[in-house]
């Protein structure tokens, strides 16, 4: 007899739980009262027994899934249809058995830590099989609590995060010192993607994407642009910045190459393909300034002469639909870097009152080579509308549930696209 197990009511005010693993799979036999399923509830972990002994047959809602009270879980074949006699005296069944949330200690300075931060059980035990410090996380559940998708996210896109196929170098070039990043795969195929971050962003914003891509076979390289990261270069203008990366690109000795631009960096790329456009074989522009006036103004003006971390993750939330993964730690880094002043000359030529002040639209009208624009639909910061300015040639892919850094909000959704 197939017999279904559904999702009981582990609390007075829970609706929805969410399977954090299952513990046997389809075809594996199991005992009475042996845990088949873990479940996460708002406050713990619970581990769910057999009522039987069986067999299961098929899992309804796999590992990660969320499932309301009363769904179906699993279905498994009831051992018990097949006894006639049963036992006189049989055994009870154990109620669900939250998990315990204590965690082993960690050496000091690594894993996760045991102080005051709030995180749900299942987020500490993910945190600490991943070696992340819990307490330099930035939780989105309820009062700021930690949960394991919170955790998950990181060690999936890690902002920062050193991968072994990573690699980074300088470059001499005119006025200073280029600096890179490598992540180079193995009998990598098509092109080499080379990619340009945004106004005040560098390099390691594209680590979940470039992973992501290495991890597909494509070799990827980040520069950080003049004023950003640890290039010396000056931050001078859009056109500056342009002749610098058409400078890079001579370097790779006219090996093809696929530019990529988010926002800045976007109308950055579009300038630089059409200096460099024997080199470029394809463009992709994510959510690029330069098509129309519209902007977040005060955002621009803002993030360049930010001072403090409190005041920069106000500024990084009108930037994403889910909450930007940097720990407290890269906040306060990256509020010191740019409370330096670096940027304010650039942005000033980038805006004015009325919004922007660079046009990209000629330069995508001179180029040859294809060109589509990836833009998140829930942008605040320049309307997703603007496409409209692009031209024809362009081919455009709008993503749901992404903002202004749609690399950051869906970033397989992006790396699907290459």
């Amino acid at each position: 007899m197939i017999a279904e197990l559904t999702l009981p009511r582990l609390g007075e005010t829970m609706e929805t739980g969410r399977v954090s693993a299952w513990l046997k799979q389809p075809g594996e036999s199991f005992k009475r009262g042996e845990t088949l399923v873990e479940i996460e509830s708002d406050k713990t972990v619970v581990e769910m027994p057999a009522l039987a002994d069986g067999v299961l047959f098929e899992i309804v809602v796999e590992a990660g899934q969320d499932a309301d009270v009363g769904a179906v879980l699993c279905r498994y074949e009831d051992g018990r249809a097949a006894t006639s006699v049963p036992d006189s005296r049989p055994e009870p069944i154990r109620d669900p058995v939250p998990v315990q949330a204590t965690v082993a200690p960690e050496a000091p300075g690594k894993g996760v830590s045991s102080g005051g931060t709030r995180a749900t059980p299942l987020a500490r035990r993910v945190a600490r099989d991943g070696n992340v410090a819990l307490d330099g996380l930035i939780g989105t559940g309820r009062r700021g609590r930690i949960e394991a998708a919170d955790v998950r996210r990181w060690l999936a896109q890690a902002p920062g995060a050193e991968t072994p196929a990573a690699r980074i170098s300088s470059l001499d070039v005119s006025g200073g010192r280029l600096d890179r990043r490598d992540w180079a795969a193995a009998n990598a195929t098509g092109p080499r993607i080379v990619l340009l971050h945004g106004l005040a962003a560098d390099v390691q914003s594209w680590s979940a994407l470039a992973s992501m891509l290495m991890r597909a076979g494509r070799s990827v390289t980040a520069i950080d642009l003049p004023g950003h990261g640890t290039t010396s270069l000056d931050a001078i203008s859009v056109d500056h910045a342009a002749d610098t990366v058409a400078d890079f690109l001579k370097t790779l000795g006219g090996e093809p190459v696929e530019l990529v631009g988010h926002s800045l960096g976007g109308a950055i790329a579009a300038r630089a393909a059409r200096s460099a456009s024997a080199q470029v074989r394809r463009l992709t522009l994510l959510a690029p300034a330069g098509l129309d006036r519209a902007i977040d103004v005060d955002f621009i003006r803002n993030i360049v002469r930010v001072r403090s971390s409190g005041a920069l993750q106000h500024l990084l939330r009108r930037l994403v639909v889910r909450p930007a993964l940097l720990t407290a730690a890269q906040l306060d880094a990256l509020a010191g870097e740019l409370g330096r002043g670096r940027l304010t000359g650039l942005a000033d030529t980038l805006v004015d009152e009325g919004g922007q002040q660079i046009d990209i639209t000629a330069d995508l009208r001179a180029l040859t080579m294809p060109v589509r624009i990836v833009w998140g639909v829930q942008d605040r910061i320049i309307p997703w509308t603007q496409v409209s300015q692009a031209g024809s040639r362009c081919a455009i892919h709008l993503i749901q549930d992404a903002g202004h850094v749609p690399h950051w909000d869906q970033p397989a959704e992006v790396a699907a696209l290459f």
